[in-house]
């Protein structure tokens, strides 16, 4: 197997297992309420310990006026390192960083910083692209088309012998671009069940596609 194909799985298993985050919620009923309203101070029963932390949690971590939240999916963090994984967003001013119980994290970030980490990630998915179409020479890349407002779609015009050498290194660039475009739809919301990257390799000389790649799917088409 090419080297490029062994980094795209390399992806592929460092995002696996995607799955829609599942969130509990402790609320009263409306008639448990209106049952507890209308019993005598003696007969109510003192909320436990827990609940009382579980509720002062959950509150703590609510967004106030002016901030959003960020979730980490849990296949970001199978290796436990969510220091590692949140710095760029702590860095970025976020805060209330709380790692859930199905392994996601979430963190809570102003709409202003996180609009600045989101242009800085489209300053840097741009720049990937274009030194992967101005390279000098030795790519195989020869034009590169993808989706400027959410970075989950590329049509990669290639030489296809050159990008099947076992010399061509070209599948870092889809490395790269694999990761950050993860991370931009990390950051601008998009539900870990729905988060996809498509790569479209087009053969030079004939104009048709020769294989599809899914990221976290890994679905490949040839």
């Amino acid at each position: 197997m090419k080297k490029a194909s062994i980094l795209i799985l390399t992806v592929a298993l460092l995002l696996a297992g995607c799955s829609g985050n599942k969130e509990e919620k402790n609320a009263a009923s409306p008639s448990a309420a209106t049952s507890s309203a209308s019993a005598s101070p003696s007969a109510q029963p003192s909320p436990s310990p827990s609940a009382e932390a579980s509720s002062s949690a959950e509150a703590s971590s609510a967004p106030s006026a002016g901030e959003v939240s960020i979730v980490f999916p849990a296949s970001l963090n199978e290796s436990g390192d969510v220091e590692g994984m949140t710095a760029e967003v702590k860095e970025a001013g976020a805060t209330n960083i709380t790692e859930n119980g199905d392994g996601s994290v979430t963190a809570t970030i102003s709409q202003e910083n996180l609009d600045k980490l989101l242009q800085k990630y489209h300053a840097e998915l741009s720049a990937v692209i274009e030194g992967a179409q101005s390279g000098d020479g030795s790519s195989s890349i020869k034009n590169l088309e993808y989706d400027e407002a959410t970075f989950n779609e590329y049509n990669i015009t290639v030489d296809r012998a050159a990008y099947e050498s076992e010399d061509s290194a070209d599948g870092l660039v889809i490395f790269g671009l694999a990761m950050q475009s993860m991370m931009y739809q990390v950051y601008s919301g998009v539900p870990e069940a729905d988060m996809k990257i498509t790569f479209n390799l087009i053969d030079e000389s004939t104009g048709e596609v020769f294989e599809t790649s899914v990221l976290p799917e890994a679905e490949a088409v040839q």
